[in-house]
């Protein structure tokens, strides 16, 4: 039997966290090629106990229709520079070792993650993906940032094509590059469109807040959109660790018209969307995120929302007048209220959704597959 062609692909975080580019992107290109999902290695003493049990240095499992995941038990301490290679080659060998024993053929290497490397001596194309400005955000993920400058460093030399999520970071790879390689081309976000469900005969009159609550949020416009009493619906886990944001957050959830549902499954969050009227994406004016491309602003097209979100390259990359632009917290709230207090029927939901529709996530795979079989253009690609 000859070799299944397959997908690896090194993510940034695990297959259980918040569903990130990483995870939408992995299920749209398991439609067309099986993928190999690699977590980021579990240190030993994390490995050995609690939810996150691995009691054999790797493990595979079936995580998805078309997806297999690796786990990798590592070294304590492996973000930090001293023990960083060894970590990688322990992944590095059970990659090489997973794809003997299955007998697969790499057509394709993606690195989604600030620390992982490309393995060596694997076939297919080796493709970088940069999902945020990992270097300016190596602080808000408790990395080291010169770790993570010499990781991006490395794999922009090894990686035949790369790409990032916005213009803006594909500029920063761009001017690391020798003038002699092809330029980034950029994959933006994507997002997934949800299974038509019943409508609510009536919908909230409340703005709703989905992702992680953290320090990349625009806390003034929270606390603006709390004090002017609008009632507001807050999903996602608080992974904050500066201690002002998190005593601001504190105030701000624990506010009367502040719901905090924390994390929850996806269905539940469609349900809480179909029911809302607009969606929020409020963040700060900081290089991390002029770089970044927000998941939450198309997945509140996708389920039929109008949106409010602060004024940023990737809000203005999508140029569309279906999401409204602020200029500071006052004239965010005004945004807000002036669509709570309009008729609903002025916001039909068709039109949000079929913008939405040409910004899927199976488009990003179908895209990003053309690039490493070639049938496609490559480089400053901006949709």
């Amino acid at each position: 039997m000859a070799p299944a062609r397959t997908i690896v692909l090194l993510a940034g975080s695990r297959w259980e966290d918040v569903r990130g580019t990483d995870h939408h992107l992995a299920r749209s290109l398991s439609k067309s090629i099986p993928v190999l999902w690699v977590d980021p290695p579990l240190p030993l003493h994390l490995a050995l106990r609690g939810p996150d049990l691995l009691r054999k240095p790797t493990d595979l499992s079936l995580v998805d229709p078309g997806i297999t995941r690796l786990r990798v038990m590592t070294v304590p301490g492996f973000t930090r520079r001293q023990l960083a290679p060894a970590a990688r080659f322990l992944v590095n060998t059970a990659i090489r070792r997973t794809i003997a024993k299955l007998r697969l053929t790499p057509v394709a290497t993606l690195v989604l993650s600030p620390l992982a490397h490309f393995p060596t001596g694997l076939p297919g194309t080796k493709v970088l993906y940069a999902t945020d400005d990992w270097v300016s955000g190596a602080p808000l993920m408790g990395l080291d940032r010169g770790l993570v400058q010499q990781t991006l460093e490395c794999n922009l030399k090894a990686a035949q094509s790369t790409m990032a999520v916005s213009p803006a970071l594909a500029s920063r790879l761009d001017a690391l590059l020798p003038s002699t390689v092809q330029k980034t081309a950029v994959l933006p976000n994507g997002c997934e469109l949800p299974v038509p469900g019943e409508e609510p005969g009536t919908k909230a009159s409340e703005a709703v807040l989905v992702g992680q609550l953290n320090e990349r949020l625009d806390l003034p416009v929270l606390e603006a959109l709390q004090a002017s009493g609008i009632h507001l619906t807050v999903i996602g886990p608080r992974t904050e660790r500066d201690p002002e944001t998190r005593t601001r957050l504190d105030a701000f959830l624990a506010a009367d018209n502040v719901s905090w549902l924390g994390k929850l499954p996806y269905a539940d969050t469609q349900a809480h969307l179909r029911s809302a009227r607009v969606g929020l994406t409020p963040y700060r004016d900081t290089p991390f995120n002029r770089a970044a491309f927000p998941l939450k602003t198309l997945d509140y097209l996708a389920s039929g929302l109008p949106v409010v979100a602060t004024d940023l390259p990737s809000v203005r990359w999508l140029d569309t007048d279906l999401v409204s632009i602020s200029s500071g917290p006052s004239h965010f709230v005004e945004q807000v209220h002036r669509i709570l207090r309009s008729d609903p029927r002025g916001f039909s939901p068709g039109k949000y959704r079929a913008f939405a529709a040409r910004h899927t996530w199976d488009e990003r795979a179908a895209q990003l597959i053309r690039s490493f079989e070639g049938t496609g253009e490559h480089g400053n690609q901006s949709n």
